[in-house]
């Protein structure tokens, strides 16, 4: 209603009329018309007031006497068309008799009276809630709104379908009844918006949500959330790899970004993954050194070789060092390089370290916390003299190499222990990128399941089709102490063990499906609870009676079940199940 201007609420249904014509006249006229107002005009046709219909057509005289002498005229005030509706109404309160909306040239395009500006903003909100209506109950996401009491106050028909509660049932009723834990009530309460994030509002769901305040003249009002169910997100990935056209389109359309964007081999789009993106970009831009910190499988080495490619120093070499596989005594050799005799076994004529081989490139040091004390020395020495000397060498080599370095360990209690050099750590950590865990940004589960699954694919050369929806809500139960390595190195396991280009469940690694389990486990002969993994028959006998138990309405017998809708289908045509048998 707010965004409502002159030119949505005036009335272009209006009479020009000079003020000296009786008011008889004026009323016949007006009564055979459908004007809305009258401009009266002065000799010189300036407008000298403007009139609405009910104004004339409520007017008494005994004479037949002219407009000026029945009424008390005055000059409305002229605007433009983009005029905003809370002026014009700030124009109302002082008691103005009207308004005349004019164009570039200043002739009139319409009029607004009181009365014409109340039918307009009715007109106006009647079309928005028209297209509120429209949006609430025809969207793919579940909506819900509440008040300020947390009281829901809308629900619409994909809710309804996606948590089996009516709306009769819900509306006016506090929301934390039906979900003990609801992000939509967090917005509410600390006036934050919550975007694309994984929540489980209860047990049996697993959904996206996008949850924001709602806020009316400075005051939060109440709150909206939309939520996808994960098991929808499974199926449409699952639609999409069907269709080999398409997959092969988009990894033409990847190859391209590829080409273009050094970050584009970094799966993910939460939050989270899109801030840690946008700063290591911003670090590629320098040649300070830079600490890349994160548990163990986040992807460390991925980061330093991207923040590489998106440098200035992108066609020059790129080389990683394991500060941890290499043993002490090889690691200077294998750093600063050796000259011939050096040592028994050194090759004739000698040979560069991965110092002098990253000349003009980028040297990566993973795992620098894993690096011995005494040679801690050594490389300080090399990052800040940027010289070094080869072993067994007496001539300086100069070296021009920006310095990334990783680890997975607590540099700064291994300062406080003495086993790491606390002018080393200065010296590497000018910049720090953190990378967070698969278990803080779930909700990219899907999407990097599913591009690693067409990776893996390719390399053991199967033809994966489809992921069971269970196995998505095992994975999202999962906790992945081992990060996006240990997502990858599942994905490949289950790839290898597919026969039928399905990953199915019964693939997973054991402790995945212990904590799956844990989620399905039943009491004996309960039938209307989450499916049990139990042999294909008792599954069939199961959906089949949760079928009739709900009159074969899928979304409900889907709720009875506990799974997704996307996995009662699919299970319905493996099992072949139909209403007719």
């Amino acid at each position: 209603m707010s965004s409502l201007t002159a030119a949505a609420v005036m009335s272009t249904a209006f009479l020009r009329r000079e003020a000296h014509i009786p008011l008889s006249h004026l009323q016949a006229q007006l009564t055979s018309t459908r004007a809305e107002a009258v401009l009266i005009l002065g000799k010189k046709g300036q407008i000298r007031g403007l009139l609405s219909r009910e104004r004339i057509l409520a007017a008494r005289s005994e004479q037949p006497l002219p407009i000026s002498k029945v009424f008390s005229l005055s000059r409305p005030v002229t605007i433009g068309p983009e005029f905003s509706l809370a002026k014009i109404l700030a124009f109302f309160n002082q008691q103005h008799p009207g308004l005349v909306v004019m164009d570039e040239n200043q002739n009139p395009l319409g009029v607004i009276t009181w009365e014409i500006l109340t039918t307009g903003i009715i007109r106006g909100w009647l079309k928005s809630q028209a297209i509120l209506d429209t949006l609430l109950n025809h969207a793919s996401e579940a909506i819900c709104i509440i008040n300020e009491r947390e009281e829901v106050e809308y629900w619409n028909p994909r809710a309804e379908i996606l948590y089996g509660i009516k709306a009769r049932e819900i509306l006016g009723q506090p929301v934390s009844k039906f979900f003990p834990n609801v992000l939509v009530s967090h917005s509410l309460k600390e006036n934050k918006v919550i975007r694309e994030s994984y929540h489980q509002p209860r047990e049996d769901a697993h959904v996206l949500i996008t949850a924001a305040p709602i806020q009316c003249e400075n005051r939060v009002i109440g709150s909206l959330s939309l939520e996808r169910d994960i098991g929808d997100i499974v199926y449409l990935n699952q639609e999409l790899t069907r269709t080999s056209t398409t997959v092969k389109k988009l990894r033409k359309e990847i190859n391209r970004l590829s080409q273009k964007n050094a970050f584009a081999t970094i799966y993910g789009h939460s939050t989270i993954i899109k801030e840690t993106i946008n700063l290591a970009k911003k670090f590629a831009a320098t040649d300070a050194s830079l600490l890349i910190r994160g548990e163990s499988g986040t992807g460390k080495e991925l980061f330093a070789r991207a923040i590489h490619e998106e440098s200035k120093r992108y066609n020059q070499p790129f080389i990683a060092v394991n500060c941890g596989a290499l043993p002490s005594l090889l690691f200077e050799s294998e750093l600063f390089g050796y000259e011939s005799g050096a040592f028994t076994g050194a090759e004739r004529g000698g040979k560069p370290g991965k110092f002098e081989l990253a000349e003009g490139g980028t040297l990566f040091l993973d795992e620098i916390g894993e690096l011995e004390l005494s040679l801690q020395a050594k490389l300080l020495r090399a990052l800040q003299e940027k010289v070094f000397y080869r072993v067994g060498g007496t001539k300086p080599i100069k070296v021009n190499v920006r310095i990334i370095a990783a680890t997975n360990r607590d540099l700064e209690k291994m300062i406080r222990e003495g086993t790491f050099r606390e002018d080393l750590y200065y010296r590497l950590n000018v910049l720090t990128l953190t990378l967070p865990p698969l278990r803080e940004h779930k909700e990219d589960l899907p999407e990097l399941a599913y591009l690693l699954v067409q990776e893996l694919a390719s390399i053991h050369q199967k033809r994966i089709q489809e992921i069971e929806p269970e196995v998505m809500v095992a994975f999202m139960n999962y906790h992945w102490p081992g990060n996006v390595r240990e997502l990858r190195n599942t994905l490949e396991r289950m790839v290898i063990l597919s026969d039928d280009g399905i990953l199915r469940q019964d693939t997973l690694p054991a402790h995945l499906r212990l904590e799956k389990l844990k989620e399905l486990r039943l009491p004996d002969n309960d039938t209307s609870g989450p499916l049990p993994e139990v042999t294909i028959a008792t599954e069939k006998r199961l959906i089949a009676e949760a079928l009739k138990k709900a009159n074969y309405n899928k979304a409900e017998a889907a709720r009875l079940l506990g799974i997704p809708r996307s996995s009662l289908y699919y299970k319905m045509k493996v099992l072949g199940l139909t209403p007719d048998n």
